[in-house]
């Protein structure tokens, strides 16, 4: 019988190849499948004024025409082998994971090193999939108000932050795009020294290494633009705006200027950011929720949003919809503000620190079940330029965090100066 303590995730493993690419792997036994991703840190952040939008284009483009893939024949090659084939982009990285049988990951890495040296991107593939984004902009962004507020709001907030410009693009940017334009993209950023490949699942290490020389071995390292750190405004100061929409329900979007782990002091404050959000949004007994929602009913609905592993500053926001027999979105804002204040005052008892901790730590310990999950959490740390290995720190690192920490998070970066405002009213509202 195999060992059981072979069967659970082991460390994290790594090497580098001499053209660049960082490869990590945690090995996992318990299942004969093995999840790969490739990680280009490249996105949304990295995109210069005008040019909105490119990243995303070649998430939809990588992989339609290779020198041994035709358009299309990827997708149907990676499910007929039973994988399930994606991508994603982020604000500072663009993915393409692909969870499939282990004995069927050599075919998979040969077809994302032959993307990476020989993506074709041919006009016809560019023009189709171009309308396809310029659909997805138009149904998911234009055609929904709360989702265009949003990116309204998170322009405000980021003020001059090139995590401002949306993933998807602006829609004029997107209509001007041009295919020698993704081609320069794909000549600039998808290349090799620019990649982490993730891996999960049921390999070791020295046959992950030979099938990795031997199909990423030989794609020449190309030299990188310099790079320059997204970051807020040294001397911030408070922004606000009101939208009125028709379909936009009544509430507002609140979000201050807050470090990430790539750029806060100490590691620290991220953890007690992240724990200051479990306290007052995730779950039942979470304080705004046991107050605003369930008590006084103030607010319909909330939520809260903290991406603390990024490579530049982030945002540390919050929304609610209020109750019109209740409260105004003015109203609510006091009551939410009050909530704040409360936090950058007055440490959390133990007990309420402990609920936090725990909630927090149940999704990490449930991440380690899944492999997806597992190579996702590593290349989502190599993107933001920290280091994948702290992983296996992390859960000590946010059992030592203090409640006297967690208040001076809330009272250095939860600030006056440090808010943006946005106040979302519907038109029917307003016209009444």
């Amino acid at each position: 019988m195999p060992d059981p303590e072979h069967l659970q995730p082991q460390s994290l493993q790594h090497f580098t190849l001499a053209n660049g690419l960082h490869v990590f792997l945690r090995e996992d036994h318990r299942a004969p499948l093995v999840s790969a991703q490739l990680w280009y840190h490249v996105g949304s952040s990295y995109e210069p004024e005008g040019h909105s939008g490119l990243s995303h284009a070649l998430e939809h483009l990588m992989f339609e025409g290779s020198s041994k893939l035709a358009p299309g024949e990827y997708s149907r090659l990676m499910t007929r082998l039973g994988g399930e084939p994606n991508a994603f982009t982020f604000k500072d990285a663009t993915v393409f994971p692909l969870t499939l049988p282990a004995n069927r990951l050599e075919i998979a890495l040969e077809a994302m090193a032959d993307s990476m040296a020989s993506a074709t991107l041919a006009e016809a593939p560019f023009a189709r999939e171009l309308q396809v984004v310029l659909a997805e902009r138009h149904e998911q962004f234009d055609n929904d108000p709360l989702t265009l507020a949003m990116e309204q709001h998170a322009l405000l907030a980021y003020g001059s932050s090139s995590y401002a410009t949306p993933t998807i693009g602006h829609q004029l940017d997107l209509k001007h795009m041009s295919n020698a334009a993704a081609r320069t993209w794909y000549r600039t950023w998808y290349q090799p020294n620019n990649a982490t490949l993730a891996v999960a699942g049921a390999i070791d290490l020295p046959q992950l290494q030979s099938m990795i020389e031997r199909h990423f071995g030989g794609i020449p390292a190309n030299r990188l633009p310099e790079l320059t750190t997204p970051r807020m405004d040294p001397t911030p100061s408070q922004r606000i705006q009101t939208l009125h929409r028709e379909g936009l329900r009544d509430g507002l979007l609140i979000s201050y200027d807050a470090p990430s782990h790539a750029t806060a002091a100490v590691q620290e404050q991220a953890h007690a950011l992240r724990l200051l959000r479990y306290l007052l949004d995730v779950g039942d007994s979470s304080r705004l929720r046991r107050r605003l929602l369930d008590g006084e009913q103030t607010a319909l609905a909330l939520g809260s949003e903290y991406n603390s592993i990024q490579r530049g500053d982030s945002l540390f926001s919050l929304y609610a919809f209020s109750n019109p027999e209740k409260a105004t979105p003015q109203q609510l804002k006091t009551r939410l503000l009050a909530e704040i204040e409360h936090c950058r005052q007055t440490p959390p008892d133990a007990a309420e620190l402990a609920r936090a901790k725990t909630k927090l730590l149940a999704r990490q310990v449930f991440g380690q079940d899944d492999i997806f999950e597992q190579a996702y959490r590593i290349g989502l740390y190599a993107s933001a330029g920290l280091d994948p290995s702290l992983l296996d720190s992390e859960r000590q690192a946010i059992e030592r965090v203090t409640g006297e920490q967690v208040r001076q998070a809330a009272y250095d970066c939860l600030t006056e100066d440090r808010m943006t405002i946005t106040y979302m009213q519907s038109k029917e509202s307003t016209d009444e």
